[in-house]
């Protein structure tokens, strides 16, 4: 049976950005439990050898997680209006 995904390495692909190297910066696992037991997640952070593209990747995902958490602020916002603007049924 063929094998299914990229045949290369995540390390070995070079950087989609600057085509520059990549290496392994962190590697952990994790243990979630689960209704069969536990499930052991092996995770690796990725990054680029190039120092100026790391820094601006770091800066466009900072920048995400703001604008996540700022929409996110929107939505709580929103629905907490809707709640005390619906007609109570007594």
């Amino acid at each position: 049976m063929p094998k299914i995904g990229n045949p290369k390495s995540s390390v070995d692909i070079p950087c989609e950005r600057c085509g520059s190297k990549r290496k392994v910066s962190k590697k952990w696992t994790e243990k979630i439990e689960n209704s069969g037991g536990f499930m052991v997640l092996e995770h690796t952070q990725i990054i680029c050898t190039n120092k100026e593209c790391q820094a601006e990747f770091d800066k466009l995902v900072l920048a995400d997680e703001a604008k996540r958490e700022k929409l996110k602020q929107t939505k709580l916002d929103n629905a907490a209006k809707r709640a005390s603007e619906t007609p109570q049924i007594v």
